[in-house]
């Protein structure tokens, strides 16, 4: 009986600074330019969109947390416009749970920093021959861990425009069967092979409180 005290006496100390702190929901939708390190192609050519809700709490009055669930393309696109026989285009489709830590600029809006983690649903592409084959899109992992900067600039009370830089932290395909194109993202974890998400968003995000 004395341990059940303790353990409802814990719940309700840990449960009392989260209720206190405001809760605050919203939508955001936007854009994303992206590329493929590792694929001997470059320049953020793949456009796609991006969108999906979000909850931020102000923790603090300088620093807060943001979690959403969003659906994001990414890819790459590669063409010579006077040249119809050198084409590329891989469109990968994730859905997302950024997860950042933000950093209060006052009226003018906030930073923040943070991890994406992201399922892959969907992988499609053509090439100059038509479609590409299922055997190469199939290796494609899964799972894709991101990383996440960004600055939040406030436009209204309830509207705020969001541009970040995100960048994946391992291969998006098996190293053995990606690129041997190294980026200085890659370079810093010593990587010798592989293909990696590199990708810029905008977005406007409306609070609905």
């Amino acid at each position: 009986m004395k341990g059940n005290r303790i353990l409802v006496f814990l719940l309700a100390a840990l449960w009392s600074p989260v209720q206190a702190q405001p809760f605050v929901g919203g939508i955001t939708a936007g854009f994303t330019a992206a590329q493929v390190d590792g694929d001997s192609y470059s320049g953020y050519n793949r456009l796609g969109i991006q969108g999906g809700v979000f909850v931020i709490s102000q923790l603090t009055p300088v620093w807060g947390a943001r979690l959403e669930i969003r659906y994001a393309s990414r890819g790459a696109l590669y063409s010579v416009k006077d040249n119809p026989s050198v084409y590329y285009r891989l469109g990968l489709h994730y859905i997302d749970l950024p997860l950042s830590a933000t950093a209060s600029l006052g009226r003018y809006g906030a930073l923040e920093a943070g991890l994406v983690p992201g399922y892959l649903f969907a992988a499609t592409g053509r090439d100059a021959g038509g479609t590409l084959p299922k055997d190469y899109l199939v290796e494609f992992r899964k799972f894709d861990l991101g990383t996440l900067l960004g600055v939040q600039v406030t436009l209204t009370k309830q509207l705020s425009l969001s541009v970040r830089y995100s960048y994946s932290l391992r291969s998006i395909r098996d190293p053995d069967m990606a690129g041997s194109y190294y980026s200085w993202f890659g370079k810093l974890f010593g990587h010798s092979r592989g293909d990696f998400n590199n990708y810029l968003t905008t977005s406007l995000c409306l609070r609905l409180k």
